[in-house]
């Protein structure tokens, strides 16, 4: 495709860009600054400057980038446009105009369900919403439902008492609803587990990646809100609430009964149970929470503390 026509689709899609520099060429492809391919779409972090790579392009010239707002023109552009958030424009690009979706021949996912009921067990009493797409080894049981358009991956198991919403991505080797580490200790001194009667409730557009283990509440439900975010082998235990739009990445044990609130950023920590998390916090990468954090609060380190 030629750079107009990535103009002429940004245009129709309402982003608002500024043109710093512009030429009429063919773009091919897209790539990474950090392995550039000639005449492709690239872009520059919003982290980051040009700066940081322009050695390796002491030679050659960039056919299209995608430069942050605070973003510095360089000879090396042959088209570069600004935008307010330059990773976010790139990868919208990649989706709509160049990726070519994964068809279900190569990767076994189906929304067919003659199809996915042959290699999963699905119970009968399970409702399944129209386009969700399932894949190979899952075991989704009764009393369970799922939203429309929401993926499940391979090797999923949904136990009962679950409910998730629209748009929501499940990838490989995840379990949801499962029984919590819930015990009494009874008069010869011995542990009895406890069984848990709540369920897990997940909302619209969330994310949940691989490994990752979803524990049902011990009375009330689990609750992850919607359009949370969560990498690979995260566990949430019972009763714990994930605020909407919140982010925890790889890989994090918040033990039962935490809150955490709307738009926050978990790094890589463990939480210990009761505690609360207010709304737009910061847990630092490898930081142990054992008191509650409040609102709009950064902290770091064991146990965490905050920061200015």
């Amino acid at each position: 495709m030629r750079t107009k026509e990535i103009i002429d689709y940004l245009i129709q899609n309402g982003v608002q860009f500024s043109i710093i520099r512009l030429s009429d060429d063919e773009i091919t492809g897209f790539s990474s600054l950090f392995n550039y391919k000639g005449e492709s779409l690239t872009f520059v972090s919003p982290e980051r400057r040009f700066r940081d790579y322009e050695k390796q392009f002491s030679q050659d010239s960039i056919a299209f980038i995608i430069l942050p707002e605070n973003g510095e023109d360089s000879d090396r552009f042959r088209t570069a446009i600004k935008v307010k958030d330059s990773r976010s424009v790139f990868f919208d690009i990649v989706e709509y105009l160049m990726d070519v979706p994964e068809s279900e021949d190569i990767t076994g996912i189906s929304a067919d369900p003659e199809k996915y009921k042959k290699h999963s067990y699905i119970s009968e009493k399970a409702k399944i919403g129209e386009n969700v797409r399932i894949g190979i080894g899952c075991i989704i049981e009764g009393n369970v439902f799922i939203g429309e358009n929401t993926e499940i991956h391979h090797n999923v198991v949904i136990r009962n008492k679950t409910k998730i919403g629209k748009n929501c991505m499940i990838h490989s080797g995840t379990i949801i609803g499962e029984y919590g580490f819930g015990y009494i200790v009874n008069e010869s001194g011995e542990k009895e587990m406890l069984k848990h009667y709540g369920g897990v409730r997940i909302e619209d557009n969330v994310h949940i990646g691989d490994n990752c283990i979803i524990i049902r509440g011990a009375i009330d439900d689990t609750v992850i809100h919607s359009g949370a975010k969560l990498n690979t082998l995260v566990h949430v235990a019972h009763n714990d609430s994930i605020g909407k739009r919140t982010l925890i990445t790889s890989p994090c044990h918040i033990c039962g009964s935490v809150t955490i609130g709307n738009d926050c950023h978990i790094a890589g920590v463990i939480i210990r149970n009761q505690k609360n998390v207010g709304n737009n916090v910061v847990v630092g990468l490898g930081a142990v929470v054992v008191k509650d954090v409040e609102e709009g609060t950064t902290v770091v380190g064991n146990p965490a503390r905050s920061i200015r």
